[in-house]
C-alpha cells in the first residue's frame, strides 16, 4: 500500500500546480465542446487533464483512472483515481469565477485522500480518511450553528444537464416547493451551482448545509468532496437511494439534520 504522505505530497503538488495552469489560461481564447445536452467543455479542460493524468501516469503507472473527458483507464486495480479537470466547465466557459479542479484517490472503492482545489480564490481543501480535513494546510471543521433559521444553505437547482438524465419536469414543481420553503425558514440560501465546491464550504463552516435538487450529480463528481465534508464533521444523508451512478445527498453540520430533513420531506 502507498504511504499516506506520499499520497498526501503527491495529491497537493498535483492540485496547486493543476490551479496554477487553469489560471494562467483562464482568460485565454479557448474552444468550447458541447459534450450533452447542456454539459459543456473547452480545450482547456482537455489541457489541464492531460496535464494530471501525465502525473499520475508516471508517478502510479500501475493505477486506474476514472476522468471527467477521458474516461476509464485500467479500472481493474486497487487504487482509481477519480478527475474531474473542471468541475463548473459552463462557468468556466462565461469567465464566473467558480470552478474547482476535483481529484481523489480510492483504494479498493473506498476514497481515502482528496484533494479540491478554487484557484479564483486560491483555496485548496484537502482531506484523508480518518486524518481530518484541512485549507490551505489548516484543519477545517463544520459550524456549529444549531437553528434552521440562523443556517446558511447551499441548494443545487434542478438542471437537465444530461439527454439520458430523467426529465427535471416529473418533480420540478416538488423541487422547487423545497427551495420556498428553504428561503422562508433559513437565514440565507445560495447556489454557486458546483457542489463540491458548496460541500467544501460546508466543511470550512461557511455554510451550514448542503442539499442537491439537481438530478444531475454522478458519484464521481463528489467522490472527493464528500470525504473532506465527512472529515471535517459533516453528516452525508442520501435523499435518494444511490441507482447505478446517480447521487442525491444532503450534507450538515449534524446539528440541523432533524430540522432540515422535515423541510425537504
Amino acid at each position: 500500500m502507498v504511504a499516506r504522505d506520499t499520497i498526501k505530497r503527491f495529491i497537493l503538488k498535483l492540485s496547486a500546480d493543476a490551479g496554477a495552469f487553469l489560471q494562467s489560461h483562464s482568460h485565454r481564447s479557448r474552444r468550447v465542446y458541447r459534450k450533452d445536452f447542456h454539459d459543456l467543455a473547452t480545450n482547456v479542460d482537455i489541457e489541464v487533464e492531460k496535464l494530471i493524468l501525465n502525473r499520475i501516469q508516471k508517478e502510479f503507472p500501475g493505477h486506474g483512472i476514472y476522468s471527467e473527458e477521458a474516461g476509464l483507464i485500467r479500472p481493474d486495480t486497487e487504487y482509481l483515481w477519480i478527475v474531474d479537470p473542471i468541475d463548473g466547465s459552463a462557468h468556466f466557459v462565461r469567465n464566473i469565477p467558480v470552478y474547482t479542479i476535483n481529484i481523489a484517490l480510492q483504494y479498493q472503492g473506498k476514497t481515502i485522500a482528496a484533494a479540491i482545489n478554487h484557484p479564483t480564490t486560491e483555496q485548496l481543501f484537502f482531506a484523508e480518511a480518518d486524518g481530518g480535513a484541512m485549507l490551505n494546510g489548516s484543519p477545517i471543521h463544520v459550524s456549529k450553528t444549531g437553528k434552521l433559521s440562523d443556517a446558511f444553505v447551499f441548494v443545487e437547482l434542478p438542471e437537465q444537464k444530461f439527454a439520458r438524465q430523467p426529465s427535471i419536469k416529473k418533480d420540478f414543481v416538488a423541487r422547487m416547493k423545497i427551495v420556498e420553503r428553504l428561503v422562508a425558514t433559513c437565514a440565507q440560501v445560495e447556489t454557486y451551482r458546483v457542489g463540491a465546491f458548496g460541500q467544501c464550504l460546508l466543511a470550512a463552516g461557511a455554510f451550514d448545509a448542503y442539499v442537491d435538487l439537481s438530478g444531475s450529480t454522478r458519484k464521481w463528481d463528489q467522490a472527493g468532496s464528500l470525504l473532506i465534508a465527512k472529515e471535517a464533521g459533516a453528516e452525508i444523508v442520501h435523499l435518494s437511494p444511490p441507482s447505478g451512478d446517480a447521487l442525491r445527498a444532503m450534507v450538515t453540520n449534524r446539528r440541523i439534520t432533524k430540522e432540515l430533513g422535515k423541510i425537504l420531506r
